[in-house]
Parts: structure tokens; C-alpha cells; sequence
């Protein structure tokens, strides 16, 4: 039964490879499989009882796929102190230029488009029209 419901389980994450690497899509392989495993649980193609002894096996010693790296940054937490500028500082930066890329993109998508998006952009629009109301009114 638990080898029924592991292949299961491997098989929704080969058809997420099979789809990822057919489609080219920027999607991780694994989330895809994952995503149509739950996409088939939810219409009932397959049910609950057929994954979850398997399932519930894989997520009770989840935490041991963690302990390889903890492990690692304890043994070499002396390296990795005396080098964390050399480390963290690429790290912060590359966040930061990453998020400032992203604005910018975003900004010019925007731009380009000619709408007005945002709270700010609404309150411009009716401020717009509300002075546009006064000056009518100061013409009657």
C-alpha cells in the first residue's frame, strides 16, 4: 500500500518534470508536480486516502532534510564569520538591485501604458475632477 502511494506521489512530480521541461515553462519542476498532485486531489481523480499514510511519513522526517545543511554552517560557522562581509554584503546589494530593477520595470510598464494605477493615482483623478467641478461652477 505505502509503495502505491509513493509512486503516487512520484508520479505527479515526473509529470511536473515531464510538463517543465516540454513546455519550457518558468516554473520549478517540483512546485508543477506538486500543484497538479493537489489539483488531482481536489477534483477527486485521486483521493485523500490513496496519498496520506505516504504523505504523512515524508512530512514527519521532513525536518531531517535540514540538518545536512544546519550541520554544515556549524562546522564551518568559522569561515563563515570571519568572511560574513564578503558574504552578506554581495547578498544585501544584489537584493536591493534587484527590487530597485523591478520598480523600475514596473514604473516603465506603467508609464507606458498611460493609466493611472494606485490610491495616489485615483486621488489625483478626483481631485481632477473636483477642481474641474469648481471652475464650472465659478463660470455660471
Amino acid at each position: 500500500m505505502i509503495i502505491k502511494q509513493f509512486i503516487i506521489i512520484l508520479g505527479a512530480l515526473f509529470l511536473g518534470y515531464e510538463i517543465t521541461k516540454l513546455t519550457h515553462i518558468p516554473v520549478p519542476a517540483n512546485v508543477l508536480g506538486l500543484v497538479l498532485l493537489f489539483l488531482a486531489l481536489l477534483s477527486g481523480l485521486i483521493k485523500l486516502k490513496d496519498v496520506k499514510e505516504t504523505a504523512d511519513f515524508i512530512l514527519k522526517y521532513l525536518a531531517l532534510f535540514f540538518v545536512v545543511p544546519t550541520v554544515g554552517i556549524m562546522v564551518y560557522f568559522d569561515l563563515l564569520s570571519s568572511e560574513a562581509v564578503k558574504i552578506f554584503v554581495p547578498i544585501i546589494l544584489s537584493i536591493l538591485l534587484g527590487f530597485f530593477a523591478a520598480g523600475h520595470v514596473t514604473q516603465f510598464f506603467i508609464n507606458k501604458s498611460g493609466k493611472d494605477f494606485g490610491a495616489s493615482g485615483e486621488r489625483n483623478n478626483a481631485l481632477d475632477q473636483g477642481q474641474n467641478s469648481l471652475e464650472a461652477d465659478d463660470h455660471e
